[in-house]
């Protein structure tokens, strides 16, 4: 590198970089487009591989951003820009690199694809930046200056922009190097590292030794594996994985227009597994052209596209013409190419879809036949006198699996239990063999005819009455006793929750706000531990439910109820001020569980008020009262239920 360069008076010699611009243009390919991290960067890293770099290292920072100088930064050891180059390339809107550049017409030993096109990818920063500063050398000419939004808004009447060259820093030796600052994203919640590694792994093909590319972040390099999706794939009894594999199969005749790669079914539909995305990704030269999607695919078995995932590499989407969509993450499909593309790729889903629904409803059958409760229904067959009964019930069993090839076994078992409990009643026959032939693709809604005929309620309350029963009596000892708030009212609430309310059967740890109460209100050392608070928040459907829980032998006061109104207050606001749709509810409920309340007017009038705004004050005795009413009247109809059982069994025998 010459001395000169490396002066900063020469610096001062230099005149400012210029890029004419259009502002809205600017806004559209950056701050609409590219809001999130992945295709931002992934758009650095294909001007780094169009540079020929072999090495990318990208740095993410792993907390919260704040107002300081965090930066984002990119750098690789590609050939690098000239002063020249970036007046005369790099600054140019809608220069195509491919035309001026490529060497695919006569290739080097180390010609690449070029992956940019239509040279707008430097703008997809400032869809999370408002600063961009490009660091770059090449034969010793060294330059630097920084790409400000903020300044390029004052600038938009004269549609040009003007950045002052900045003296070098002793950061980058070779290639290029990009730092993304005043990021406008992740202030809450930081950057997801992980989440990102996979993103980038899924967007390219060639991060990889045999590509002599290697994408490197926070010091580790991204691996093959990283983006190996067929290793999750599911398997069958057989062994053999759920995969469709495509080698250059021509999706229209003599048109050379060939598909290679993969589409597999994973285990379930969410990604809460395995952080997948569903749906098949359309690649052209080594890099992401279409988000994973389904080709817009109608099927029969319509839930099985949500267990497909596949990568297809199809490289005449991204050859002489353009038929990628300005984003660069989705194709253009009124182009010819790509419309047969999309018929392809339905009639395959439709392929796919139907056979792999056929092989998972064969393993299913296969499964039942081990299945304990099948079992045992198989064996009291043989001391059935009304064959026809069993036929018809099994029948409804197997149609019932047939029919749900995403159901586990596990999952049709309560449609098993009521052909044990239930095939020689009249009543069970009759809805079974109305059944039979309807529609059983809903195992759920199959079990709810049956309650809502009063077949299986007796095997049902058979099987709660006594675990209710017994936490009933639970209750009654922690109020005798007094019990802590902390931990053991804490965790019975929680594991029973229809204590509170009755309609509540299952909720979920709200953590999150749990502890935002927490750090908000902590304990107060003065406070005795008859008042002490604790705070139990859940989620209840799209409610957020705050339960502050008090002693069984505490009395509370209109300090109290100020209290529970200021906690739920607090949550409602926080509620209403997050961005964040895991944490945001569509309302909020507060309970405040005590022994009593003040025998005062402020207290009985305040509690009325906390009513009116869904605040509910509970006595722990009320709640002792009020299941033991609720289930009385579910005991005596359990005891009906088995008395007319009984009643039947004897007119047949």
């Amino acid at each position: 590198m010459s001395a000169l360069t490396r002066d900063p008076s020469a610096m001062s010699s230099k005149k400012p970089f210029e890029m004419e611009f259009d502002i809205s243009t600017i806004k559209h390919l950056g701050l609409q487009m590219y809001s999130t991290l992945p295709p931002v960067i992934g758009e650095l890293i294909a001007n780094a591989w169009d540079a020929n770099a072999k090495r990318v290292e990208i740095t993410i920072p792993e907390t919260a951003i704040g107002d300081d100088d965090t930066e984002i930064v990119l750098s690789d050891d590609g050939l690098g820009m000239s002063d020249s180059d970036i007046r005369d390339k790099y600054l140019i809107v809608g220069r195509d690199r491919r035309e001026a550049e490529s060497c695919e017409a006569s290739p080097s030993p180390f010609c690449r694809k070029i992956m940019g096109r239509k040279g707008i990818g430097k703008f997809s920063a400032f869809g999370i930046a408002r600063e961009i500063e490009i660091e770059s050398i090449r034969d010793g000419d060294h330059s630097r200056f920084v790409m400000d939004y903020d300044k390029m808004l004052e600038a938009v009447n004269d549609r040009r922009a003007s950045f002052e060259p900045l003296p070098p820093t002793d950061r980058v030796r070779t290639g290029t190097r990009i730092a993304l600052r005043k990021l406008t994203k992740f202030r809450k919640r930081g950057i997801a590292v992980d989440a990102l590694r996979r993103g980038i792994a899924r967007r390219f093909s060639v991060v990889a030794a045999k590509n002599d590319f290697e994408v490197v972040v926070n010091e580790q390099a991204i691996t093959v594996e990283e983006r190996d999706l067929k290793r999750l794939l599911d398997v069958d009894l057989a062994g053999r994985q759920f995969l469709w594999p495509y080698d250059n199969e021509e999706i229209e005749p003599e048109t050379g227009w060939t598909v290679s790669g993969w589409i597999g079914a994973l285990k379930g539909t969410t990604r809460s597994g395995d952080s997948v995305d569903r749906g098949v990704s359309v690649m052209a030269r080594g890099k992401l052209v279409q988000e994973p999607f389904w080709f817009k695919a109608e099927v029969g078995q319509q839930f099985a596209l949500s267990y497909l995932v596949g990568e297809l590499h199809a490289e005449f989407v991204d050859a002489a013409a353009d038929t990628i969509g300005t984003s660069r993450n989705t194709l253009v499909w009124d182009a010819e190419p790509n419309q047969r593309l999309m018929e392809w790729g339905q009639k395959e889903m439709k392929k796919i879809a139907r056979e792999w629904s056929d092989r998972r409803s064969r393993d299913q059958e296969r499964r039942l036949e081990d299945n304990e409760h099948y079992r045992q229904f198989k064996n009291r067959a043989t001391d059935m006198t009304n064959r026809r009964g069993f036929k018809l019930a099994d029948k409804l069993v197997r149609e019932a699996i047939r029919r749900n090839p995403t159901a586990e076994v596990k999952e049709v078992e309560p449609v098993i239990k009521m052909a044990v409990d239930f095939v020689e009643f009249d009543s069970f026959l009759a809805i079974a063999h109305d059944l039979v032939d309807s529609d059983l693709s809903d195992i759920g809604r199959l079990v709810e005819l049956f309650r809502e005929w009063e077949v299986v309620e007796a095997l049902e309350m058979a099987r709660v009455t006594e675990g209710r029963i017994s936490t009933i009596g639970l209750l009654d000892r922690m109020i005798e006793e007094n019990a802590l708030e902390t931990p053991r009212l804490h965790k019975f609430l929680k594991k029973f929750p229809w204590v509170i309310d009755p309609k509540w059967t299952l909720v979920a740890d709200e953590v999150s706000y749990t502890k935002l109460l927490r750090d908000q209100f902590p304990d107060n050392a003065e406070i005795d531990r008859n008042r002490r608070i604790d705070f139990l928040c859940v989620h209840e459907g799209t409610n957020l439910v705050v339960v502050e829980i008090k002693r069984p032998a505490s009395k509370v006061s209109n300090k109290e109820l100020e209290q529970i109104e200021e906690y739920v207050n607090f949550v409602r606001s926080r509620t209403e001020e997050t961005t964040d749709p895991d944490t945001r509810y569509e309302d909020v409920v507060g309970y405040l569980l005590c022994g009593g309340v003040a025998d005062t007017w402020n207290a009985r009038q305040k509690v009325k008020n906390l009513r009116s705004a869904r605040i509910y004050v509970r006595k722990y005795g009320e709640l002792l009262d009020m299941v033991k009413e609720l289930h009385s009247d579910f005991l005596k109809r359990y005891e009906d239920l088995r008395v007319k059982r009984g009643g039947e069994q004897s007119a047949r025998s």
